[in-house]
């Protein structure tokens, strides 16, 4: 059978359950759930994927997944991403407790569940190599930190972001390449900056202001951070990628009291692995030695986020190739602008050849009270077509694109060496250096 014979079947399976597909949408949108709380949302899912006859492996990175489907013939391993977690935005109409999917991850993992009713019709032609793994992403929305840094202390994670933790408990361990969609204005695929999340407290000794040589003011330790912070800045003021951007999230209770206790939530950004370790160094001596001036304690909490994401270039050409055929009137943005924003899938395309495509579908700003999706059909079945049939393009022929491109692997940062730089990052002991 002839890769378009195995469009044609995929698309066809696709079709004839968009309605269930885009139920699976509509129904994560009405119960939406923050990130590592996702239980119902997981379940939904798993559900579909059990239904669809395959087995799934479950309580991956709390509320992660994995099921496989296997063509029997030896090939790469792709793996298909989704992800599911929702945003805390109150004022969103359609907020549920608060929450909201403002960022559009319903519609994604109603397209991977959409993609594996397509490949598992293009696989039983018997005409495809290797292996598909489709994943379900916990957590990629870096918020709700206090409750990510309590699941940190009981063991239950190390990582505040689903597809980092996913590569800690191995889950990846045997993926060549990874790809997902995201809903966007656009189809096409962006390269992000990688981030660092940090809580910083400075305590000194509290007493009433008449008389402050009684006391220790963790004010003076928070401004001399302030301006050593802006002086640091300088050092990267020929950048357009690296930020430092925070707040005073506790600035002291009452003005007649010289406050022991200061804390700043920051967040850094890089691009680069080398330069995101770097900036984190350089920052946090910045703000230890200006505590140590100013006779304060100083405790920084880091939390790496995420890393930088640079897409694998074929992948995105073959990715390209694929959104023409299904659109062939689509302008298609190829990476054509670095996004000073963030994504966990940087931390897989660290380890494996990967690409974060993105397909039109919503309305309003993204993060944003007025963000709804406007074509659902575009949304939920765009994604698993293209998502099919870019592992399809890849898996025929004797996974010949396939090999290829995982073969670039090798070149990429171990799973070994991923794990103790991000453990430097957020301190860990026996961390090794990045």
């Amino acid at each position: 059978m002839s890769k378009e014979n195995l469009f044609c079947l995929s698309d066809s399976a696709i079709e004839n359950r968009s309605s269930q597909i885009i139920d699976i949408a509509k129904d994560l949108w009405r119960n939406p759930e923050t990130g590592y709380r996702e239980v119902r949302s997981s379940a939904l899912l798993i559900s579909a994927l059990e239904n669809l006859g395959f087995s799934v492996r479950k309580n991956l990175a709390i509320t992660g997944f994995r099921a496989d489907l296997d063509t029997g013939k030896p090939g790469p391993t792709i793996a298909i991403m989704g992800e599911y977690d929702a945003l805390l935005i109150p004022s969103h109409p359609e907020a549920v407790n608060g929450v909201a999917h403002s960022c559009g991850h319903n519609t994604s993992a109603a397209g991977l569940i959409g993609t594996a009713i397509g490949l598992k019709a293009a696989v039983e032609s018997g005409e495809l190599c290797g292996k598909i793994a489709f994943i379900g992403t916990p957590a990629e929305e870096g918020i709700e930190l206090e409750y990510r840094q309590q699941l940190i202390r009981s063991g239950k994670i190390r990582s505040i972001s689903g597809k980092s933790q996913l590569i800690r408990e191995r889950v990846l361990d045997d993926i060549d390449i990874a790809f997902m969609h995201h809903l966007s204005g656009k189809f096409g695929f962006n390269d992000h900056n990688g981030s660092v999340c940090k809580k910083i407290i400075f305590t000194g000794k509290s007493c009433h202001a008449s008389a402050p040589q009684k006391g220790i003011n963790a004010l003076n330790a928070m401004n001399l951070a302030l301006h050593a912070i802006a002086l640091l800045r300088e050092s990267y003021s020929n950048s357009d990628k690296v930020r430092f951007h925070g707040i005073v999230s506790d600035g002291g209770q009452s003005v007649n009291i010289l406050p022991d206790r200061i804390v700043m939530d920051y967040m850094l950004r890089a691009e680069t692995v080398e330069k995101l370790v770097e900036v984190n160094d350089r920052f946090d001596n910045a703000v230890k030695y200006s505590a140590l001036a100013a006779e304060c304690g100083c405790e920084i909490e880091t939390m790496h986020y995420s890393m930088p994401l640079y897409d694998d270039l074929e992948l995105g050409k073959e990715l390209e190739n694929t959104v023409k055929e299904l659109y062939p009137d689509a302008d298609f943005d190829f990476n054509k602008t670095f996004y000073a924003s963030c994504t966990d899938m940087g931390d897989v395309g660290t380890v494996i050849p990967a690409v974060h495509g993105y397909v039109p579908g919503m309305t309003g700003n993204s993060h944003g009270k007025d963000y709804f999706v406007a074509d659902w059909q575009m949304a939920c079945i765009a994604p698993a077509k293209i998502n099919a049939r870019l592992a399809i393009s890849l898996l025929i022929d004797d996974a010949e694109k396939g090999r290829r491109i995982a073969g670039r692997k090798a070149d990429l940062m171990s799973i070994d060496e991923y794990i103790g730089i991000i453990d430097h990052i957020s301190g860990f002991p026996g961390a090794a250096r990045g």
